[in-house]
């Protein structure tokens, strides 16, 4: 019996990394989010109840490795995977008493912003976690993404890259070959901020939305969805999306 499970683990393990490396280094979608996160939940109750993990589980390693076109950096902190929970007795019982804010989580690829003296000095994509590629040249293209802020210190800022349903369907209709045409706008939107030209990331109409940034810096911490980082500039945590929530892929995957 426990051989059986370890052989469902080695099965699932192998479906699950199979299905991540299609998606996040050939950007194309082989299993879909809710038949992921079926096979996911289910090797994690195997994992606990055998008490097996695998070296290459899922459940322990964080996306997938950046691919080699572009160059690589290792995040300065890991920029591990979000908690997810279908329950809200278990998010009670995670919360023990505390007060929490919740918000809409874009569906897009997750970039991190440096500014240095005022400029955007890079951007780096979230990678497997550990390392990322650097898309500097392209994040200077995002149509709301300012170059220059007024804040002059170090400013590390996490966020998510997204593309309209719009721009979307726009470019999908542009696109003859229904074999060609593109799954949903986070595998677009994927493909779109990690190009080698970024003449192409700029005709996809490719936004940005803030939604932390590193302790260091000496502006206030996020007070929630509704503060603005940048007034008027469109980069933001909440209200900005928030209020255009049916113009974006939002993923109701993760609390």
């Amino acid at each position: 019996m426990q051989s059986s499970k370890i052989d469902r683990i080695k099965y699932l393990v192998e479906q699950l990394n199979a299905a991540s490396e299609s998606y996040y280094a050939k950007d194309r979608e082989i299993m879909s989010n809710y038949e992921y996160d079926k096979l996911y939940d289910e090797l994690v109750e195997l994992e606990k109840e055998t008490g097996v993990t695998l070296a290459n589980s899922p459940t322990v390693n964080v996306g997938y490795e950046a691919v080699d076109e572009l160059p690589k950096e290792r995040h300065e902190s890991p920029m591990l995977s979000l908690g997810k929970t279908k329950s809200r007795e278990e998010l009670r019982e995670w919360l023990q008493g505390n007060p929490a804010i919740l918000s809409w989580k874009l569906d897009g690829l997750t970039i991190v912003l440096t500014y240095r003296e005022g400029k955007l000095a890079k951007a780096v994509t979230r990678g497997n976690g550990e390392i990322g590629e650097v898309i500097t040249n392209n994040a200077r293209t995002f149509k709301n993404l300012p170059l220059n802020i007024s804040y002059t210190g170090e400013l590390i800022l996490r966020g998510e890259a997204v593309i309209t349903y719009s721009d979307f369907e726009k470019i999908n209709g542009e696109i003859a070959d229904a074999e060609a045409k593109y799954k949903n706008p986070r595998n677009l939107c994927s493909g779109s901020v990690r190009q080698l030209n970024n003449e192409i990331t700029a005709k996809r109409n490719v936004r940005f939305y803030a939604f932390g940034k590193s302790g260091r810096c000496g502006l206030p911490r996020f007070q929630g969805s509704t503060v603005c980082l940048f007034t008027g500039a469109g980069i933001c945590g909440g209200r900005t999306c928030g209020g255009d929530r049916g113009k974006y892929p939002v993923s109701h995957r993760r609390l």
